[in-house]
């Protein structure tokens, strides 16, 4: 499988097999959303068990209608309305293994996972680099300075405690290039060679 490649690539040059872990988790994470992104274009029925309308009135503002949302996870709902304030325009979906929820804040494209329980699992955060954190910019840029940031992937699991890992698009006029980032130390993930 195309995935199985990917977790490899990821987890070359680990210092030591607590990190190596901790890396395993968050690449099985990176690649579950991309699995899930692909999956979210097709179109998806939602089915599940939910009946609770306290929950789901403070899903206000959404894409989908209340019936949609009656087959939502009451806790997922609640998660999310506890930790996403100010949001609207999000819209719901029933996946394999639970639920997931996309909106845009700020100029921040966000997709929170809930397993079938309600139980956050992950959110993953698209933004330009104008909104990266200093701190993951700077460490980018004093090696990568001659490179144009295109877009940064921002990755939270429940594995990592608060932890984010950044994936980092960089492009100069040959070379297209994907870093991670994660406690402050920094890799190639991925690495492409444009055509002439």
């Amino acid at each position: 499988m195309w995935y199985q490649n990917i977790i490899k690539r990821i987890f070359i040059k680990q210092k030591n097999k607590t990190k190596k872990m901790k890396k395993n988790l968050i690449a099985l994470t990176i690649v579950s959303v991309a699995t899930l992104v692909g999956i979210s274009g097709a179109s998806a029925q939602i089915v599940s068990n939910s009946s609770s309308l306290k929950y789901q009135m403070n899903a206000t503002k959404t894409k989908n209608s209340m019936n949609e949302l009656e087959n939502i996870n009451p806790r997922a709902l609640k998660n999310f309305s506890d930790n996403y304030k100010n949001v609207s325009d999000q819209s719901w979906m029933k996946i394999k293994g639970g639920f997931s929820v996309r909106f845009t804040s700020d100029d921040v494209r966000t997709t929170v996972l809930y397993d079938s329980k309600g139980f956050w699992v992950s959110s993953i955060k698209y933004y330009s680099e104008e909104k990266m954190r200093h701190e993951v910019r700077h460490i980018v840029k004093s090696t990568y300075y001659d490179y144009n940031i295109i877009y940064t992937q921002e990755i939270e699991t429940a594995d990592t405690k608060g932890m984010p890992t950044y994936i980092i698009c960089l492009e100069d006029k040959s070379n297209i290039k994907m870093i991670r980032v994660c406690d402050g130390e920094m890799d190639i993930w991925k690495e492409f060679t444009r055509a002439n």
